[in-house]
């Protein structure tokens, strides 16, 4: 049975299939001109979502670069003006040992009374710098001036806030320092010079890791110098046992996980090199500090230590490996000396509990990775060791703890000098000491704070290569892959061209 098309049918399917061709033709020439895959939703709704996440993610980590950035700016900012406060103390010190000495004369001391008002023009200079317009040392009041001179003495109207930024998915970082530790006018205070950060157990919980920054819970991605390759699902883990657990059983022992012989950080073992990094899109690997790629068969962490508090045992803390049980120490305030009995402590909680005890109004700080002593008072206090073991100094908290008093002992000093009192010119060296003992322990938390910018600005790095990667996967397009379907589809364009023209071209026999 023949069948007759007719032209009108046949024109369809011929017409039907040159626009799908010209519609392919267009979409590759399209995706070759932007070298994207996906330009629009109907392309592929599927991984149109999962760009629109990963740009949204992209956008957050540009953010906290830029906040990172913002805040080394005004870190830096500190830590030169720290630098320079050093610089003037020291100067305030050499001072005051010149005219205190034998050699100084009134005249002479009359000349320094000017050096004196000078160096406190200077320091008022450096304690209200400022950043993009903004006072570093003012707290969060940060439009007005800190230090300013009322009924002739300098007066601190800041306040106490701390300015914190957002660094990452739930991790925030202090930036400033309040200028009222400058000011002593509510205490004396020591602060300690030793690490006490304890070592690290299995039952260390994740939470108090960093120095109690914590930890990002997530997924992390092992990999192994035998190219095999695991995930490690790690966001129930609750203790570093629970981490060191879920290493080793999805891994099935090819990757073993403990701790490091010093007790600072994790230690992976397996068939190197060993890599690790993270699954998703959070910090999980890096803030367990073993991001990264090993040389050898075993991956030693950066240290990641629990910060202080009062149940760690005293026993954990490697700075007191050998030398415990602890002593005594000897607390002197004006003239009176009291002995303060260590040796029965066993936890820092004990210590400041026999602390608080033996001295009423003293109290033992415990800050991040180290020990303060503050009084209640602005009377200068002296710490020394009391007998072996040298426990002061072993707990870091040997010297004199004063108010720091920055524009009070410089005014002291004038009046000293314009007096011609050379003993009170020597009494001053104590808390001129103390006060460079302070800016040097601040300077060491603002270096401290710019290593952790550092390390957090590579882990942001590194993540944002990450997720570029993973969106060009979805988003982008195969040059190579693009360029061969283009030739082939503009080949099959003409050839249908080509195919319906010769179909449908008239000529004399069909009207005979």
């Amino acid at each position: 049975m023949a069948i007759r098309i007719s032209d009108n049918y046949l024109s369809k399917i011929l017409l039907g299939d040159l626009n799908r061709s010209l519609g392919n033709l267009l979409k590759l020439q399209r995706q070759a001109g932007t070298m994207r895959r996906v330009n629009d939703f109907a392309e592929d709704p599927r991984a149109v979502g999962a760009i629109q996440r990963y740009n949204a993610l992209i956008a957050n980590n540009e953010q906290y670069l830029r906040n990172l950035t913002r805040s080394s700016i005004m870190i830096e900012s500190a830590d030169t003006a720290l630098q320079d406060i050093s610089s003037l103390l020291a100067e305030v010190r050499e001072l005051a040992l010149r005219e205190s000495s034998a050699v100084a004369t009134t005249q002479s001391r009359q000349t320094a009374v000017i050096q004196v008002d000078n160096l406190i023009n200077r320091m008022l200079d450096i304690l209200n710098t400022t950043v993009e317009g903004n006072y570093i040392f003012g707290g969060t009041r940060t439009d007005v001036p800190p230090f300013v001179r009322n009924a002739g003495t300098i007066i601190y109207q800041g306040n106490e806030g701390q300015i914190i930024t957002a660094v990452g998915p739930g991790a925030v970082q202090v930036v400033n320092i309040t200028g009222d530790v400058f000011m002593g006018s509510m205490s004396a205070a020591l602060t300690g010079s030793v690490d006490l950060a304890p070592r690290l157990s299995a039952g260390t919980f994740l939470t108090d890791l960093n120095l109690g920054q914590g930890w990002d819970p997530g997924v992390i991605t092992i990999r192994d110098g035998n190219n095999n390759s695991w995930n490690v699902n790690l966001s129930a883990a609750v203790t570093l046992d629970d981490v060191m657990n879920a290493i080793n059983t999805t891994t099935g022992g090819a990757v073993t996980a403990g701790l490091n012989a010093s007790g600072t950080g994790l230690q992976l073992s397996g068939t190197g090199p060993l890599q690790v990094s993270e699954a998703g899109d959070g910090q999980t690997a890096s803030s367990l500090g073993i991001a990264g790629i090993s040389e050898a068969d075993e991956f030693n962490g950066r240290d990641i230590r629990a910060w202080l508090q009062p149940g760690v045992a005293l026993t954990d803390i490697a700075a007191l490996d050998g030398s415990l049980p602890l002593g005594a120490i000897e607390i002197e305030v004006d003239g009176v000396f009291t002995t303060v009995d260590f040796s029965g402590a066993a936890t820092l909680g004990d210590l400041q509990s026999i602390l608080a005890a033996a001295m009423p109004g003293f109290q033992l700080r415990l800050d991040a990775s180290g020990l303060s002593v503050v009084s209640s008072s602005t009377e200068t206090f002296y710490i020394r060791n009391a007998g072996a073991p040298n426990t002061a100094s072993l707990l870091g908290i040997e010297g004199t703890g004063t108010p720091a008093r920055m524009f009070g002992i410089l005014e002291d000093l004038r009046n000293a000098l314009d007096s011609d009192d050379p003993q009170a010119i020597r009494g001053s060296l104590v808390e001129v000491e103390a006060l460079e003992q302070m800016v040097q322990s601040l300077l060491i938390k603002i270096g401290g704070r710019q290593q952790d910018f550092e390390w957090i600005e590579t882990v942001l790095m590194q993540r944002d290569t990450q997720l570029r990667s993973k969106l060009s996967l979805e988003r982008d397009a195969d040059v190579a892959k693009v360029s061969s379907e283009l030739a082939a589809a503009e080949m099959s364009y003409q050839s249908s061209l080509l195919v319906t023209s010769r179909l449908f071209q008239a000529n004399l026999m069909m009207y005979l």
